[in-house]
């Protein structure tokens, strides 16, 4: 069923939809990949162990054909991406992984582009979409979004953090490097010139440049003593490019929580999904994917649907 038509489609799909400010082409700006690149390139591995309680809370069409249809955009790494098999890899698939062992449900993936989900879900094309969707009050009015994350601003550094970086108030006094136009370079880099001046301590020297690999390649020739982008971006450029950058997982500005998308009208899925989050973290297959993607500061305590902060 289509709902909107048109120019008036457009600008309602971007209001809800969003944009992203980061990067992710994956590319330093500062020569050739590096050998060492430390990004799993298969799923994680979970051993199944279904839990029959579990699996009777998801909707019974779904448990009748035992799969559960997903959509992912795979060109949105660490949260989804192909392998050089062709292989959807990244944070999503192994979450598919561990909820395919925990419920018995196998996942069947969709391609969609993330302009194209909303509509798709309206149109009950697929289940769920599995790609980072920041819960906003806007979005919950017409989705159901279950938390798994939490987004937000991290620090990339040169490797072996040479500058001894590891809470907001070490930036001060140096030189952080951010892409024009984002909230990195906007909102977090005013935010934290406050917190130097009421710490009493030097303020920062940004550095603001247009692209997100200009700001890479500040970092790695040592003209930027950090640089700021959104936590899951820096997360993924630490693990293509160990031998280059470090990720400080100490440092989340701006939280906001992170979720999988539901039609509003599938509240026993979005409940079933969410109880089945909170029982990878209580068994700690939670915190090991976390860890397999260096993204332990995006953590979150407890899954629920529709958490709003702002």
């Amino acid at each position: 069923m289509r709902v909107l038509h048109g120019i008036a489609a457009t600008a309602v799909a971007m209001a809800v939809l969003g944009t992203s400010a980061c990067s992710n082409d994956g590319s330093a700006g500062a020569g050739a990949q590096p050998k060492n690149a430390g990004l799993p390139s298969t799923p994680l591995v979970v051993k199944s162990a279904v839990d029959s309680t579990l699996r009777a809370r998801f909707p019974k069409d779904i448990r009748t054909r035992g799969v559960l249809r997903v959509a992912a955009d795979p060109n949105y790494p660490p949260s989804a991406f192909k392998s050089s098999s062709g292989k959807i890899i990244g944070v999503g698939a192994d979450f598919a992984s561990a909820i395919t062992a925990k419920t018995g449900l196998r996942f069947e993936w969709v391609e969609v582009p993330f302009d194209g989900m909303l509509a798709g879900l309206k149109a009950h094309r697929f289940d769920a979409s599995w790609s980072a969707w920041t819960v906003t009050r806007e979005r919950t009015e017409v989705l159901n979004l279950v938390t798994y994350l939490e987004g937000g601003t991290s620090a990339l550094v040169k490797a072996g953090n040479p500058k001894g970086i590891g809470k907001p108030l070490d930036l001060c006094g140096r030189t952080i490097a951010a892409q024009t136009g984002t909230t990195q370079a906007q909102g977090n880099m005013d935010s934290l010139q406050h917190q130097c001046k009421v710490a009493g301590k030097p303020a920062i020297k940004p550095m603001i440049v247009p692209q997100q690999t200009n700001v890479n390649q500040a970092v790695a020739t040592g003209r930027a003593d950090a640089m700021l982008a959104d936590n899951s971006a820096v997360a993924y450029q630490a693990k293509l490019q160990p031998d280059l950058f470090k990720s400080v997982d100490t440092i989340l500005l701006s939280p906001e929580p992170v979720g999988v998308a539901v039609p509003k009208k599938d509240a026993q899925l979005a409940n079933a999904l969410a109880a089945t989050y909170n029982a990878l973290i209580a068994d700690g297959t939670y915190a090991k994917i976390l860890k397999r993607w260096d993204i332990t500061n995006a953590a979150i305590t407890k899954s629920q649907v529709n958490r709003v902060t702002s």
